[in-house]
Protein backbone atom coordinates (compact mmCIF):
# COMPACT_ATOMS: atom_id res chain seq x y z
CA UNK A 1 0.00 0.00 0.00
CA UNK A 2 1.23 3.51 -0.86
CA UNK A 3 0.27 7.03 0.15
CA UNK A 4 -2.01 8.92 -2.22
CA UNK A 5 -1.75 12.67 -2.93
CA UNK A 6 -4.34 14.21 -5.28
CA UNK A 7 -4.13 17.81 -6.51
CA UNK A 8 -7.00 19.18 -8.56
CA UNK A 9 -6.13 22.28 -10.59
CA UNK A 10 -9.55 23.63 -11.49
CA UNK A 11 -9.92 24.16 -15.28
CA UNK A 12 -6.57 22.58 -16.17
CA UNK A 13 -6.67 21.56 -19.84
CA UNK A 14 -4.78 18.73 -21.49
CA UNK A 15 -3.32 21.37 -23.81
CA UNK A 16 -1.74 23.08 -20.78
CA UNK A 17 0.59 20.14 -20.09
CA UNK A 18 3.21 21.17 -22.67
CA UNK A 19 3.15 24.63 -21.05
CA UNK A 20 3.97 23.28 -17.58
CA UNK A 21 6.01 20.14 -18.24
CA UNK A 22 9.33 21.90 -17.56
CA UNK A 23 8.21 23.95 -14.56
CA UNK A 24 9.89 22.82 -11.31
CA UNK A 25 6.90 21.19 -9.67
CA UNK A 26 4.93 19.80 -12.59
CA UNK A 27 8.09 18.35 -14.16
CA UNK A 28 8.73 16.15 -11.11
CA UNK A 29 5.39 14.42 -11.72
CA UNK A 30 4.92 14.62 -15.50
CA UNK A 31 8.37 13.21 -16.27
CA UNK A 32 7.41 9.84 -14.76
CA UNK A 33 3.66 9.79 -15.19
CA UNK A 34 0.92 7.96 -17.01
CA UNK A 35 -0.95 10.83 -18.67
CA UNK A 36 -4.57 10.34 -19.70
CA UNK A 37 -5.49 13.07 -22.15
CA UNK A 38 -8.84 14.73 -22.86
CA UNK A 39 -10.84 13.01 -20.14
CA UNK A 40 -14.57 12.71 -20.87
CA UNK A 41 -16.46 14.77 -18.30
CA UNK A 42 -20.00 14.98 -16.86
CA UNK A 43 -23.02 17.13 -17.72
CA UNK A 44 -23.08 19.89 -16.74
CA UNK A 45 -19.32 20.43 -16.51
CA UNK A 46 -19.52 22.29 -13.21
CA UNK A 47 -16.85 22.09 -10.50
CA UNK A 48 -18.92 20.46 -7.77
CA UNK A 49 -20.53 17.93 -10.10
CA UNK A 50 -17.06 17.05 -11.42
CA UNK A 51 -15.36 16.76 -8.04
CA UNK A 52 -18.15 14.60 -6.61
CA UNK A 53 -17.60 12.31 -9.62
CA UNK A 54 -13.80 12.34 -9.25
CA UNK A 55 -13.86 11.28 -5.59
CA UNK A 56 -16.72 8.76 -5.89
CA UNK A 57 -16.12 7.11 -9.27
CA UNK A 58 -19.85 7.50 -9.95
CA UNK A 59 -21.89 9.55 -12.40
CA UNK A 60 -24.01 12.42 -10.99
CA UNK A 61 -27.17 10.31 -11.20
CA UNK A 62 -25.72 8.03 -8.53
CA UNK A 63 -23.62 10.39 -6.38
CA UNK A 64 -26.44 12.94 -6.07
CA UNK A 65 -24.77 16.30 -6.84
CA UNK A 66 -26.36 17.71 -10.04
CA UNK A 67 -25.11 21.31 -9.85
CA UNK A 68 -22.73 23.63 -8.00
CA UNK A 69 -25.58 25.49 -6.32
CA UNK A 70 -28.68 24.34 -4.46
CA UNK A 71 -31.90 25.51 -6.09
CA UNK A 72 -33.40 28.46 -4.20
CA UNK A 73 -34.55 31.23 -6.55
CA UNK A 74 -35.52 33.58 -3.71
CA UNK A 75 -31.84 33.97 -2.70
CA UNK A 76 -30.35 33.56 -6.19
CA UNK A 77 -29.17 30.00 -5.41
CA UNK A 78 -26.41 31.36 -3.15
CA UNK A 79 -25.94 28.16 -1.12
CA UNK A 80 -23.69 25.56 -2.74
CA UNK A 81 -23.44 21.80 -2.35
CA UNK A 82 -20.76 22.21 0.30
CA UNK A 83 -21.83 19.37 2.59
CA UNK A 84 -20.54 15.80 2.36
CA UNK A 85 -24.02 14.67 3.39
CA UNK A 86 -25.18 15.64 -0.14
CA UNK A 87 -23.38 12.59 -1.52
CA UNK A 88 -25.29 9.35 -2.02
CA UNK A 89 -22.26 7.23 -2.94
CA UNK A 90 -19.09 6.36 -0.99
CA UNK A 91 -15.89 8.17 -1.91
CA UNK A 92 -12.16 7.49 -1.80
CA UNK A 93 -12.23 8.90 1.74
CA UNK A 94 -14.82 6.32 2.84
CA UNK A 95 -12.92 3.43 1.27
CA UNK A 96 -9.68 4.64 2.89
CA UNK A 97 -11.26 4.91 6.34
CA UNK A 98 -12.75 1.43 6.02
CA UNK A 99 -9.18 0.22 5.41
CA UNK A 100 -7.96 1.99 8.56
CA UNK A 101 -6.03 4.70 6.69
CA UNK A 102 -5.58 8.33 7.71
CA UNK A 103 -7.19 10.97 5.49
CA UNK A 104 -6.90 14.71 4.87
CA UNK A 105 -8.37 17.27 2.50
CA UNK A 106 -8.14 21.00 1.82
CA UNK A 107 -10.40 23.03 -0.43
CA UNK A 108 -12.07 19.95 -1.92
CA UNK A 109 -15.71 20.56 -2.91
CA UNK A 110 -18.59 18.71 -1.25
CA UNK A 111 -16.62 17.65 1.83
CA UNK A 112 -17.87 19.94 4.64
CA UNK A 113 -18.76 18.00 7.76
CA UNK A 114 -17.31 14.70 6.55
CA UNK A 115 -16.67 12.11 9.25
CA UNK A 116 -14.44 10.18 6.82
CA UNK A 117 -11.77 12.92 6.63
CA UNK A 118 -9.52 13.13 9.69
CA UNK A 119 -8.09 16.55 8.88
CA UNK A 120 -10.59 18.46 6.78
CA UNK A 121 -10.48 22.10 5.67
CA UNK A 122 -13.32 22.13 3.10
CA UNK A 123 -14.12 24.65 0.40
CA UNK A 124 -16.70 26.96 1.99
CA UNK A 125 -17.32 30.69 1.96
CA UNK A 126 -19.70 33.39 3.13
CA UNK A 127 -22.98 33.97 1.30
CA UNK A 128 -24.17 36.83 3.51
CA UNK A 129 -23.81 39.99 1.36
CA UNK A 130 -22.92 41.98 4.49
CA UNK A 131 -19.94 39.70 5.15
CA UNK A 132 -18.31 39.93 1.73
CA UNK A 133 -15.83 42.67 2.62
CA UNK A 134 -12.94 42.20 5.10
CA UNK A 135 -13.83 43.25 8.62
CA UNK A 136 -15.39 42.05 11.85
CA UNK A 137 -18.57 40.78 10.16
CA UNK A 138 -16.59 38.67 7.68
CA UNK A 139 -14.32 37.32 10.44
CA UNK A 140 -17.35 36.18 12.45
CA UNK A 141 -18.99 34.57 9.43
CA UNK A 142 -15.81 32.79 8.34
CA UNK A 143 -15.25 31.44 11.83
CA UNK A 144 -18.81 30.13 11.93
CA UNK A 145 -18.75 28.35 8.57
CA UNK A 146 -15.28 26.83 9.07
CA UNK A 147 -16.17 25.70 12.60
CA UNK A 148 -19.18 23.88 11.14
CA UNK A 149 -17.45 22.40 8.09
CA UNK A 150 -13.96 21.51 9.35
CA UNK A 151 -12.85 18.53 11.36
CA UNK A 152 -11.31 19.47 14.74
CA UNK A 153 -7.78 19.24 13.28
CA UNK A 154 -8.89 21.20 10.24
CA UNK A 155 -10.42 23.96 12.34
CA UNK A 156 -7.13 24.27 14.23
CA UNK A 157 -5.37 24.79 10.89
CA UNK A 158 -7.99 27.33 9.84
CA UNK A 159 -7.30 29.36 12.96
CA UNK A 160 -3.54 29.01 12.45
CA UNK A 161 -3.62 30.35 8.88
CA UNK A 162 -6.79 32.46 8.77
CA UNK A 163 -4.69 35.61 8.32
CA UNK A 164 -4.13 34.47 4.71
CA UNK A 165 -7.87 34.69 4.04
CA UNK A 166 -8.08 38.38 3.23
CA UNK A 167 -11.13 37.38 1.17
CA UNK A 168 -12.76 34.23 -0.13
CA UNK A 169 -11.19 34.48 -3.57
CA UNK A 170 -8.16 33.12 -5.33
CA UNK A 171 -5.21 33.30 -5.18
CA UNK A 172 -5.52 34.01 -1.44
CA UNK A 173 -7.72 30.94 -0.92
CA UNK A 174 -5.20 28.70 -2.70
CA UNK A 175 -2.38 30.23 -0.66
CA UNK A 176 -4.33 29.45 2.52
CA UNK A 177 -4.93 25.84 1.43
CA UNK A 178 -1.25 25.41 0.53
CA UNK A 179 -0.15 26.62 3.95
CA UNK A 180 -2.53 24.06 5.47
CA UNK A 181 -1.20 21.39 3.10
CA UNK A 182 2.38 21.98 4.21
CA UNK A 183 1.45 21.53 7.87
CA UNK A 184 -0.68 18.45 7.19
CA UNK A 185 1.97 16.73 5.06
CA UNK A 186 4.80 17.41 7.54
CA UNK A 187 2.94 16.89 10.82
CA UNK A 188 0.21 14.35 10.04
CA UNK A 189 1.72 12.47 7.06
CA UNK A 190 -1.72 11.19 5.92
CA UNK A 191 -2.14 8.07 3.84
CA UNK A 192 -4.65 9.87 1.59
CA UNK A 193 -4.73 13.60 0.86
CA UNK A 194 -6.83 15.60 -1.60
CA UNK A 195 -6.47 19.31 -2.35
CA UNK A 196 -8.31 21.57 -4.80
CA UNK A 197 -7.01 24.85 -6.22
CA UNK A 198 -9.10 27.30 -8.27
CA UNK A 199 -6.85 30.20 -9.32
CA UNK A 200 -6.58 28.98 -12.93
CA UNK A 201 -10.36 28.65 -13.23
CA UNK A 202 -10.87 32.19 -11.93
CA UNK A 203 -8.26 33.54 -14.33
CA UNK A 204 -10.12 32.02 -17.27
CA UNK A 205 -13.50 33.29 -16.04
CA UNK A 206 -12.23 36.83 -15.55
CA UNK A 207 -9.88 37.22 -18.51
CA UNK A 208 -10.64 34.58 -21.14
CA UNK A 209 -9.93 30.96 -22.06
CA UNK A 210 -6.36 31.64 -23.25
CA UNK A 211 -5.63 35.06 -21.75
CA UNK A 212 -2.04 35.92 -20.65
CA UNK A 213 -3.23 35.66 -17.04
CA UNK A 214 -3.71 31.92 -17.61
CA UNK A 215 0.06 31.39 -17.86
CA UNK A 216 0.58 33.45 -14.71
CA UNK A 217 -1.92 31.21 -12.93
CA UNK A 218 -0.19 28.04 -14.13
CA UNK A 219 3.11 29.27 -12.71
CA UNK A 220 1.39 30.06 -9.41
CA UNK A 221 -0.04 26.53 -9.26
CA UNK A 222 3.43 25.14 -9.94
CA UNK A 223 4.74 27.06 -6.96
CA UNK A 224 2.04 25.61 -4.70
CA UNK A 225 2.79 22.12 -6.01
CA UNK A 226 6.50 22.63 -5.29
CA UNK A 227 5.71 23.49 -1.68
CA UNK A 228 3.61 20.34 -1.26
CA UNK A 229 6.35 18.18 -2.79
CA UNK A 230 8.95 19.71 -0.50
CA UNK A 231 6.74 19.07 2.53
CA UNK A 232 6.50 15.39 1.55
CA UNK A 233 10.26 15.19 1.09
CA UNK A 234 10.75 16.76 4.53
CA UNK A 235 8.36 14.20 6.02
CA UNK A 236 10.08 11.29 4.24
CA UNK A 237 6.90 10.24 2.41
CA UNK A 238 7.70 11.46 -1.12
CA UNK A 239 9.14 8.23 -2.54
CA UNK A 240 6.21 6.11 -1.37
CA UNK A 241 3.47 8.42 -2.67
CA UNK A 242 1.21 8.00 -5.68
CA UNK A 243 0.81 11.49 -7.17
CA UNK A 244 -2.31 12.53 -9.06
CA UNK A 245 -2.67 15.88 -10.81
CA UNK A 246 -5.94 16.43 -12.62
CA UNK A 247 -8.29 18.97 -14.11
CA UNK A 248 -12.04 18.86 -13.78
CA UNK A 249 -13.53 20.55 -16.85
CA UNK A 250 -12.89 22.76 -19.86
CA UNK A 251 -14.02 26.31 -20.68
CA UNK A 252 -15.71 28.02 -23.61
CA UNK A 253 -15.50 31.63 -24.75
CA UNK A 254 -18.60 33.66 -23.86
CA UNK A 255 -19.54 36.92 -25.57
CA UNK A 256 -23.22 37.20 -24.61
CA UNK A 257 -25.45 36.38 -21.65
CA UNK A 258 -28.85 34.89 -22.48
CA UNK A 259 -31.49 35.25 -19.74
CA UNK A 260 -34.39 32.81 -20.33
CA UNK A 261 -36.03 33.79 -17.03
CA UNK A 262 -36.90 37.14 -18.61
CA UNK A 263 -39.24 35.27 -20.96
CA UNK A 264 -40.61 33.12 -18.13
CA UNK A 265 -41.38 36.26 -16.12
CA UNK A 266 -43.14 37.88 -19.08
CA UNK A 267 -45.23 34.72 -19.43
CA UNK A 268 -46.32 35.01 -15.80
CA UNK A 269 -44.42 31.91 -14.72
CA UNK A 270 -42.29 33.65 -12.10
CA UNK A 271 -42.87 36.71 -9.95
CA UNK A 272 -40.22 39.38 -9.44
CA UNK A 273 -40.22 42.12 -6.79
CA UNK A 274 -39.12 45.73 -7.24
CA UNK A 275 -35.49 44.72 -6.62
CA UNK A 276 -35.48 42.08 -9.36
CA UNK A 277 -35.62 39.17 -6.91
CA UNK A 278 -37.83 36.13 -7.36
CA UNK A 279 -40.78 36.19 -4.94
CA UNK A 280 -42.62 33.21 -6.42
CA UNK A 281 -42.37 30.87 -9.39
CA UNK A 282 -44.08 28.15 -11.42
CA UNK A 283 -41.10 27.76 -13.78
CA UNK A 284 -37.49 28.82 -13.27
CA UNK A 285 -34.28 28.33 -15.25
CA UNK A 286 -31.27 27.73 -13.01
CA UNK A 287 -28.11 28.76 -14.80
CA UNK A 288 -25.46 26.07 -15.17
CA UNK A 289 -23.04 28.22 -17.15
CA UNK A 290 -23.35 27.34 -20.83
CA UNK A 291 -26.37 25.18 -19.98
CA UNK A 292 -29.46 25.65 -17.84
CA UNK A 293 -31.78 23.43 -15.83
CA UNK A 294 -35.50 24.19 -16.05
CA UNK A 295 -37.57 23.53 -12.92
CA UNK A 296 -41.37 23.54 -12.96
CA UNK A 297 -44.12 23.18 -10.37
CA UNK A 298 -46.45 21.06 -12.52
CA UNK A 299 -47.10 19.74 -16.03
CA UNK A 300 -49.09 22.82 -16.98
CA UNK A 301 -46.15 25.04 -16.10
CA UNK A 302 -43.88 22.88 -18.26
CA UNK A 303 -46.11 23.34 -21.31
CA UNK A 304 -46.27 27.09 -20.73
CA UNK A 305 -42.50 27.32 -20.16
CA UNK A 306 -41.72 25.42 -23.35
CA UNK A 307 -43.97 27.79 -25.27
CA UNK A 308 -42.32 30.83 -23.70
CA UNK A 309 -38.80 29.55 -24.48
CA UNK A 310 -39.53 28.30 -27.99
CA UNK A 311 -38.34 31.54 -29.67
CA UNK A 312 -34.85 30.94 -28.26
CA UNK A 313 -34.70 27.60 -30.08
CA UNK A 314 -36.20 29.04 -33.26
CA UNK A 315 -33.61 31.85 -33.24
CA UNK A 316 -30.74 29.38 -32.63
CA UNK A 317 -29.85 30.96 -29.29
CA UNK A 318 -30.39 27.57 -27.65
CA UNK A 319 -28.85 24.72 -29.64
CA UNK A 320 -30.01 21.68 -27.64
CA UNK A 321 -33.00 20.81 -25.46
CA UNK A 322 -32.96 17.57 -23.44
CA UNK A 323 -35.77 16.11 -21.38
CA UNK A 324 -35.00 14.87 -17.88
CA UNK A 325 -35.05 11.27 -19.11
CA UNK A 326 -32.72 12.08 -22.01
CA UNK A 327 -30.23 13.71 -19.62
CA UNK A 328 -30.35 10.66 -17.38
CA UNK A 329 -29.92 8.23 -20.27
CA UNK A 330 -27.27 10.12 -22.26
CA UNK A 331 -25.25 11.75 -19.47
CA UNK A 332 -26.22 9.84 -16.27
CA UNK A 333 -27.29 13.05 -14.51
CA UNK A 334 -30.42 13.12 -12.36
CA UNK A 335 -32.27 15.84 -10.50
CA UNK A 336 -35.64 17.54 -10.05
CA UNK A 337 -35.29 19.51 -13.30
CA UNK A 338 -37.72 18.92 -16.17
CA UNK A 339 -35.41 19.98 -19.02
CA UNK A 340 -31.81 20.96 -19.68
CA UNK A 341 -30.90 23.43 -22.40
CA UNK A 342 -27.52 24.15 -24.01
CA UNK A 343 -26.75 27.65 -25.25
CA UNK A 344 -25.42 28.35 -28.73
CA UNK A 345 -21.69 29.00 -29.24
CA UNK A 346 -20.43 32.16 -27.50
CA UNK A 347 -23.53 32.36 -25.26
CA UNK A 348 -23.90 31.68 -21.56
CA UNK A 349 -27.13 31.20 -19.61
CA UNK A 350 -27.80 33.90 -17.01
CA UNK A 351 -30.25 33.98 -14.14
CA UNK A 352 -31.61 37.51 -14.62
CA UNK A 353 -35.39 37.77 -14.45
CA UNK A 354 -35.71 41.39 -15.61
CA UNK A 355 -34.05 43.56 -18.23
CA UNK A 356 -32.85 42.62 -21.68
CA UNK A 357 -32.97 39.06 -22.96
CA UNK A 358 -29.44 39.25 -24.42
CA UNK A 359 -26.64 41.33 -22.88
CA UNK A 360 -22.83 41.36 -23.12
CA UNK A 361 -20.92 38.85 -21.01
CA UNK A 362 -19.25 40.20 -17.88
CA UNK A 363 -17.45 39.07 -14.73
CA UNK A 364 -20.15 39.57 -12.09
CA UNK A 365 -20.98 35.85 -12.04
CA UNK A 366 -18.85 32.86 -13.09
CA UNK A 367 -21.79 31.36 -14.99
CA UNK A 368 -21.78 34.01 -17.71
CA UNK A 369 -18.26 35.46 -17.48
CA UNK A 370 -16.14 35.96 -20.62
CA UNK A 371 -15.11 32.31 -20.29
CA UNK A 372 -17.13 29.64 -18.54
CA UNK A 373 -18.11 25.97 -18.37
CA UNK A 374 -21.20 23.94 -17.47
CA UNK A 375 -21.40 22.78 -21.07
CA UNK A 376 -21.87 19.42 -22.76
CA UNK A 377 -18.97 17.07 -21.99
CA UNK A 378 -17.89 16.75 -25.60
CA UNK A 379 -17.59 20.51 -26.25
CA UNK A 380 -14.38 22.51 -25.94
CA UNK A 381 -11.13 21.65 -24.16
CA UNK A 382 -10.96 18.68 -21.82
CA UNK A 383 -8.99 17.95 -18.64
CA UNK A 384 -6.06 15.58 -18.11
CA UNK A 385 -5.61 12.87 -15.49
CA UNK A 386 -1.95 12.48 -14.52
CA UNK A 387 -0.78 9.70 -12.19
CA UNK A 388 2.78 8.90 -11.12
CA UNK A 389 4.54 6.94 -8.43
CA UNK A 390 5.39 3.38 -7.37
CA UNK A 391 4.32 0.82 -9.95
CA UNK A 392 3.03 3.38 -12.50
CA UNK A 393 4.31 2.83 -16.04
CA UNK A 394 4.80 6.19 -17.82
CA UNK A 395 3.04 6.83 -21.10
CA UNK A 396 0.30 8.75 -22.87
CA UNK A 397 -3.24 7.43 -23.09
CA UNK A 398 -6.70 8.37 -24.27
CA UNK A 399 -10.19 7.01 -23.58
CA UNK A 400 -10.47 7.92 -19.88
CA UNK A 401 -13.64 9.23 -18.23
CA UNK A 402 -13.98 11.23 -15.04
CA UNK A 403 -15.63 8.24 -13.32
CA UNK A 404 -12.51 6.14 -13.99
CA UNK A 405 -10.24 8.32 -11.87
CA UNK A 406 -11.28 7.12 -8.38
CA UNK A 407 -10.86 3.39 -9.08
CA UNK A 408 -7.58 4.01 -10.90
CA UNK A 409 -6.03 6.02 -8.08
CA UNK A 410 -7.28 3.64 -5.37
CA UNK A 411 -5.96 0.60 -7.22
CA UNK A 412 -2.58 2.30 -7.68
CA UNK A 413 -2.34 3.16 -3.97
CA UNK A 414 -3.60 -0.26 -2.86
CA UNK A 415 -6.79 1.02 -1.22
CA UNK A 416 -9.37 -1.81 -1.22
CA UNK A 417 -12.81 -0.99 -2.67
CA UNK A 418 -15.90 -2.76 -3.96
CA UNK A 419 -15.93 -2.21 -7.73
CA UNK A 420 -19.68 -2.90 -7.86
CA UNK A 421 -20.31 0.36 -5.95
CA UNK A 422 -18.42 2.42 -8.55
CA UNK A 423 -19.36 3.14 -12.15
CA UNK A 424 -15.82 3.72 -13.39
CA UNK A 425 -12.98 1.26 -14.02
CA UNK A 426 -9.29 0.96 -13.19
CA UNK A 427 -7.56 2.35 -16.26
CA UNK A 428 -4.45 0.28 -15.50
CA UNK A 429 -6.32 -3.02 -15.46
CA UNK A 430 -6.08 -5.44 -18.35
CA UNK A 431 -8.78 -4.80 -20.92
CA UNK A 432 -9.57 -1.25 -19.73
CA UNK A 433 -10.91 1.37 -22.12
CA UNK A 434 -7.60 3.30 -22.07
CA UNK A 435 -5.69 3.35 -25.38
CA UNK A 436 -1.95 4.02 -25.42
CA UNK A 437 -0.72 6.89 -27.60
CA UNK A 438 2.74 7.58 -29.09
CA UNK A 439 5.10 9.06 -26.47
CA UNK A 440 5.22 12.52 -28.04
CA UNK A 441 3.10 15.63 -27.62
Amino acid sequence: MHNLFVMSVDALFTDNLPDVEKLPGFSQVLSRAAIYENVYCVYPTLTYVCHATIMSGCWPGRHGVPHNQILDPAIEDRNWYWDYASLKAPTVFDWAKRAGLSTASTGWPVTAGSAAIDCNVPEVWTVDPEAQEPGEKQDEELDKIYARGCSPMGYELFRRHRGLLANNHTPELDEFDTACNEDILREMRPNVMFTHQAHLDHARHAHGVLAPEVQDALRAHDGWLCRCIQAMKDAGTYDDTVFVILGDHGHLRIDYKLSPNVLLAKAGLLDVDENGRVSGWRAYMQSSGVSGQLFVRDAGALDAAEAALRPLVEQDLIQDVFTHDEVLEKFHTDGAFALMVEAAPNYGIGGDCTGELVTPAGSADYKYAVSTHGHLPYRGDKPPFVIAGPGIEPGRFTGARLVDEAPTMMAAAGIPFDASELEGEDLHAAGSRAVRLPDVW
